[in-house]
C-alpha cells in the first residue's frame, strides 16, 4: 500500500473509533488491501482500486463495527460471512475483532483459494476458516451472520434461520432504503421464526453517501 493510502486508512480508522487505531489493525488491513490489489486483475474480486478500495470498501466494512459490538455480548463469538469473495466484510471484521472465531463461506473455488491465501498472509489461520460451499450446504451454527452484496432474503431466509443460534443476529450491509424495506417484509412474513428487525445508520469517513445496516435478531 502506498504511503498516502496508508495515511487515508489510518485517518479513516481514527474517525470511526480512535480506540480501533492500533498497529495490528492497520497492518492487517494493509495486508488485505495488498492481496486484493494483487489478485484483483486475475479474479475480478471488487470493482475498485487505490483510494476507492480503501474508502468505499475497507472503511465501509469497518465503519459499523463499533455499533455491531454494542449490539452483541462481549467475548468469543462465532461469525459467518456469507459470499465472502474478496474478504469484505469478513476479513475486515476479523481484523477488528481478534477474539471472534470467523468462518468465510464462499462457493466459488478461485475466490475460496484467494481467501485461503489471504488468511495465511494475514496470519489468521488459527481462527479464520474457509468453507467452500453454498449456503444451503453449511451445517454449522453461528452467533453472528453478516454479508455484503449477497443474495436477497427471500432466497435465503430459511437457511439463515437454520444456521443462526437463538439470540443470534444478522448484520446485512445495505444502502438502498427500498431494498431494506423488502428484506424486512420477507423477515416479518417468515413464520417458522419471529425475527426482530431493526436498522443501524452509520457514516463512512471521506464518503458522502448514506449507509445503513439491517439488523435481524433471532429470539
Amino acid at each position: 500500500m502506498e504511503e498516502n493510502l496508508r495515511k487515508t486508512l489510518e485517518q479513516g480508522i481514527s474517525a470511526i473509533d480512535p480506540t480501533l487505531l492500533t498497529d495490528s489493525l492497520v497492518k492487517a488491513l494493509v495486508h488485505l488491501y495488498d492481496e486484493i490489489t494483487l489478485f484483483n486483475p486475475q479474479y475480478g474480486l471488487v470493482n475498485a482500486q487505490g483510494y476507492d478500495l480503501v474508502v468505499r470498501h475497507i472503511l465501509d466494512c469497518l465503519a459499523p463495527a463499533p455499533l455491531m459490538k454494542a449490539n452483541l455480548a462481549d467475548g468469543k463469538l462465532r461469525m459467518a460471512d456469507l459470499g465472502s469473495g474478496s474478504g469484505l466484510p469478513g476479513l475486515v471484521l476479523a481484523s477488528a475483532f481478534p477474539q471472534w472465531d470467523i468462518t468465510l463461506v464462499e462457493r466459488m473455488g478461485r475466490r475460496a483459494g484467494f481467501l485461503r491465501n489471504t488468511v495465511a498472509m494475514m496470519g489468521m489461520n488459527a481462527r479464520v476458516h474457509i468453507v467452500q460451499k453454498d449456503l444451503s450446504e453449511v451445517q454449522d451454527s453461528f452467533d453472528v451472520v453478516t454479508f455484503r452484496a449477497f443474495r436477497q432474503f427471500k432466497d435465503i431466509i430459511s437457511d439463515l434461520d437454520r444456521i443462526l443460534v437463538p439470540g443470534g443476529r444478522i448484520f446485512a450491509y445495505k444502502s438502498s432504503e427500498e431494498n431494506i424495506r423488502e428484506e424486512i417484509d420477507v423477515a416479518n412474513a417468515y413464520r417458522p421464526c419471529v425475527f426482530k428487525c431493526g436498522t443501524i445508520d452509520y457514516e463512512v469517513p471521506m464518503l458522502d453517501a448514506k449507509r445503513r445496516m439491517l439488523v435481524v435478531e433471532k429470539p
